[in-house]
């Protein structure tokens, strides 16, 4: 396509939702730059959805950030890469300021997400999880929501055709369970086989855990993704005797940057500082917009965003 003044041009089709995943139909402000000369705004728009034009290089200068932003809500963006001939189709997802989780009846969270459903009564069977699930939702949501981001994002992970949560023997269902993090006990089998895949370059080894994970002998971070990867941490001298299976204890959490520098100055110093625990809800609009960027099926851990 050529624009009026004669420069190649390529269009994207902005596709804007809300945590709820319905269009969002409210003003937009939209920021769009390459990093080099083209640093553009576009103001007093509605969504849900914008056509948006870029000039097109034909090199490095065609990767182009779109960051959304609308009052109430929390800034959110995407990527796409020029190409006048193909219409690059992005979707941006904005959260509310102080988002709150929804999540469904268990009735229908286990026909929505059966393996998810399977996955939470393991070691104490159904009627103990639907409790646990219905309690945690009123009691403490955000617990709830960060168990089913790791639920979901682990069993995105193919450890030679298997997936972690298929190693587990028991949920801890105690006051460790947190909104960054959750403990249960997994077969041992499970450490050779992460410790291969990181031979393999899909995790990276995190040297010293125990400064991290107090009590932990050895730890892997997926690395699949720029951000928002998950992380499996196993304390060997922490077991327990299930159905006559020696199982130790694991400690599986994401952390939002796979940069180990990153994750400490921009996650960790900072939650130690204030007090604070690593945000679900960042969590799940990070995987959420890793999962549009890679053209995957969605990350949809079982749970909306009002």
């Amino acid at each position: 396509m050529i624009d009026e003044i004669g420069a190649q041009v390529a269009e994207a089709m902005l596709n804007i939702v809300d945590g709820d995943g319905r269009p969002f139909d409210g003003p937009v402000l939209i920021r769009i730059h390459n990093g080099r000369e083209v640093n553009a705004t576009i103001a007093n728009k509605n969504g849900p959805n914008l056509m948006i034009k870029v000039p097109f290089h034909n090199g490095p200068g065609d990767f182009y950030a779109i960051i959304v932003s609308s009052s109430g809500y929390r800034d959110s963006g995407c990527f796409i890469k020029a190409n006048p001939k193909v219409l690059a189709q992005p979707k941006a997802l904005l959260l509310h300021s102080k988002p709150k989780a929804q999540f469904v009846p268990w009735a229908q969270f286990k026909v929505d997400h059966p393996d998810s459903a399977s996955f939470l009564a393991v070691g104490g069977g159904e009627q103990a999880a639907q409790a646990h699930y219905e309690e945690l939702g009123k009691s403490a949501p955000n617990t709830l929501a960060c168990l089913l981001n790791l639920t979901q994002a682990m069993s995105e992970i193919d450890l030679n055709g298997r997936t972690p949560l298929s190693y587990f023997k028991q949920i801890c269902w105690d006051k460790t369970m947190a909104q960054d993090r959750f403990f249960g006990y997994v077969d041992p089998s499970i450490i050779p086989v992460v410790r291969a895949a990181a031979a393999k370059g899909e995790f990276a080894e995190e040297k010293d855990c125990a400064k991290f994970h107090p009590g932990s002998t050895c730890s892997w971070k997926q690395i699949a993704f720029p951000v928002a990867n998950v992380q499996l941490t196993f304390h060997e001298h922490d077991s327990i005797v299930i159905d006559g299976l020696t199982c130790v204890r694991i400690e599986p959490d994401i952390d939002l940057y796979r940069d180990l520098v990153a994750h400490g100055f921009d996650e960790v110093i900072p939650n130690l500082l204030t007090g604070g625990l690593t945000d679900p809800y960042a969590v799940f609009f990070m995987r959420w917009t890793t999962a549009q960027d890679d053209n995957g099926p969605g990350f949809d851990p079982g749970y909306d965003l009002a």
